[in-house]
């Protein structure tokens, strides 16, 4: 009984548990997942099968652990685990399937602990996960597609090159930005010829822009069930900068859907909003607007030790390094970046338009620190 991975059999021998998987009786068309979307397009479909009703049946009904390493190796077989509190560790799963309908049709998966397990090109999808630990767990090329994962825990989890289009994410604690660096759009699937009528890898790059918008909202709304403050600012981060994305390739593909009076104005509101994620990382982070501030009073400073400009009838002119001036010259540049003392500067018509212009960037700084302040208060 081989594996679909082509390793060598860990089902005979030494190796080979003392209960043997079960055949399934083939129900479905295709042998392979047919869905180039997914990231197990290509992989066969098991025809063997381990249900597992205790924990301490990883013992007699899984291949045993290797001397070396350690771990177990359970290659191209469907799981059924119909009872909770069911424990696996130093576990590689490769090409397996965790969807195992019931007589109701639902395919759930209650109270069990993955732990430094390895899920290799395996079929995740269309399951219910309730109260499910994936503790120190990696990724590699699965599909979580059209599952939910309810008051779930994913700890130190690595993925790569995953799927989870329609996805469902309630009450669950996962880091936004592991799980969505993880999830690239499957161009892998696309790199030879298509079959004519099928969606191309631009068209399938473009539809991503959304998938990922959707699961980031998904996400951060999940943190922020449970009150997970970090992982609620990295979901709103990732969200904003999908939305960001989007704007940006709606623009980038249809430049004159608002007609050409709009262009400039939509441009400028897509670097406006590209600008405010950077600036405050989504609407998360004050410490880049501080630093931001002071780069700006620097500069400030030196522009007006280089003016005519004077405050309260003296010229701001540096002639030299003292550090009673250079402090008179911050404290000044602090003024008028807070718009505190702006009627107290004058100068000519372009040094006041100059004036106005630093003071009005400044109320945009307050405004951001606000934003932030306002969501760090209510999150």
């Amino acid at each position: 009984m081989a594996g679909n991975t082509g390793i060598a059999n860990p089902w005979a021998g030494a190796l080979g548990p003392k209960v043997k998987p079960q055949p399934i009786t083939k129900t479905w068309r295709n042998d392979r997942d047919p869905t180039r979307r997914r990231a197990t397009f290509g992989v066969s479909y098991p025809l063997w099968e381990i249900t597992i009703e205790k924990s301490a049946d990883s013992h007699t009904k899984l291949p045993a652990r290797f001397g070396t390493t350690k771990r177990r190796s359970v290659p191209g077989v469907r799981f059924h685990l119909p009872v909770p509190n069911l424990i696996f560790s130093d576990v590689d799963f490769h090409e397996c399937k965790f969807h195992w309908p019931d007589a109701q049709g639902e395919s759930k998966i209650v109270a069990s602990t993955f732990k430094n397990c390895t899920f290799e090109r395996c079929m995740l999808g269309g399951t219910l996960f309730r109260h499910v630990t994936f503790e120190g767990s990696t990724f590699l090329r699965c599909d979580l597609g059209a599952s939910e994962f309810s008051e779930c825990q994913f700890v130190d989890c690595v993925f790569t090159e995953c799927t989870a289009e329609n996805a469902s994410f309630v009450a669950t604690e996962v880091d936004p930005t592991a799980l969505l660096k993880g999830m690239p759009a499957p161009s892998y699937n696309y790199e030879k010829p298509i079959p004519e009528g099928e969606a191309t890898a631009a068209q399938v790059e473009a539809d991503w822009i959304e998938v990922r918008r959707k699961l980031a909202a998904q996400l951060l709304r999940s943190n922020a069930d449970i009150h997970h403050t970090r992982y609620s600012d990295r979901g709103l981060y990732e969200l904003k900068r999908a939305e960001v994305k989007a704007r940006f390739e709606a623009l980038r593909a249809h430049p004159l859907k608002e007609g050409v009076a709009r262009l400039p104005l939509r441009a400028m509101q897509v670097f406006a909003a590209w600008a405010v994620l950077h600036a405050t990382k989504g609407g998360t982070s004050l410490s880049r607007l501080f630093l931001a501030a002071m780069f700006i009073v620097a500069l400030y400073a030196f522009l007006l030790s280089n003016s005519h400009v004077t405050f309260m009838n003296q010229t701001c002119y540096l002639n030299s390094f003292e550090p009673s001036l250079v402090l008179q010259q911050l404290a000044r540049a602090t003024a008028l970046f807070l718009a505190i003392g702006y009627t107290a500067f004058s100068g000519g018509t372009l040094a006041t338009v100059l004036l106005t212009a630093a003071a009005s960037l400044g109320l945009f700084w307050y405004a951001l620190v606000a934003a932030v302040v306002i969501h760090r208060v209510y999150r």
